[in-house]
């Protein structure tokens, strides 16, 4: 017999050939599988804020050198929302009880001290507390610790750009989509920071949204 040619592969070489080729891409899908895996691990769920809620608030406009804490009662649908300042005795400044009906254009502002209410025109837009579209994620992070069990709560920062104010920067809860902190741009004060804290959905007082009795 004639002796086998050395540019002719033999089977075996051949079935090596084939395990090497199976195997690199099995490795290859295990790695991109791996990757996918990893970045759907990532990425946030979708965040639909709440459109009713209240919570307790604390609002900084620089700009204003104005600060304040308050109860916060929001209602997406109907456009409104209202802070009722938290009164602290002794002390000579004065505290509000703000109203904002945006769908009326109409907004009432009562004086908690001299129970004096001055009404004005909501005239600016109404900006819901949520994740504008021209928002992305960011990074998680937690707010505590994630290295005792219950001491922390896992949270996804969104920024960018919201369509008429400018830069946006939130913190929302990973789960439910609570909001923890909101930082925007409105025409009326510039640059405003809202922190949430107790936060709960729905309303205790379908009332809320009534003017106070000397403002009517």
């Amino acid at each position: 017999n004639a002796p086998r040619s050395s540019s002719t592969p033999s089977k075996r070489e051949d079935f090596e050939d084939r395990v090497s080729a199976s195997t690199l891409m099995m490795k290859v899908f295990v790695i991109v599988s791996a990757f996918l895996a990893l970045a759907s691990a990532q990425a946030p769920p979708s965040c639909e804020a709440p459109s009713v809620f209240e919570a307790r608030v604390l609002e900084v406009v620089p700009t204003r050198r104005f600060e304040r804490i308050g109860k916060f009662s929001y209602d997406a649908y109907n456009q409104r929302f209202r802070i009722a300042e938290e009164l602290v005795e002794g002390t000579t400044r004065e505290y509000y009880d703000d109203l904002y009906l945006h769908k009326e254009n109409i907004g009432y502002k009562f004086n908690l001290k001299t129970r004096v209410c001055e009404k004005f025109n909501v005239t600016w837009t109404f900006n819901p507390i949520e994740v504008p579209t021209g928002a992305a994620f960011t990074s998680e992070v937690y707010i505590g610790s994630s290295s005792a069990p219950n001491a922390g709560v896992l949270a996804n920062i969104y920024a960018g750009q919201r369509t008429i104010e400018g830069p946006y920067t939130g913190v929302w809860t990973n789960i439910q989509c609570i909001p923890v902190t909101d930082s925007h741009n409105n025409p009326r004060d510039g640059f405003v920071h809202w922190n949430f804290y107790d936060v709960t959905l729905g309303l205790s007082d379908p009332n809320v949204f009534i003017p106070h009795p000397e403002c009517l």
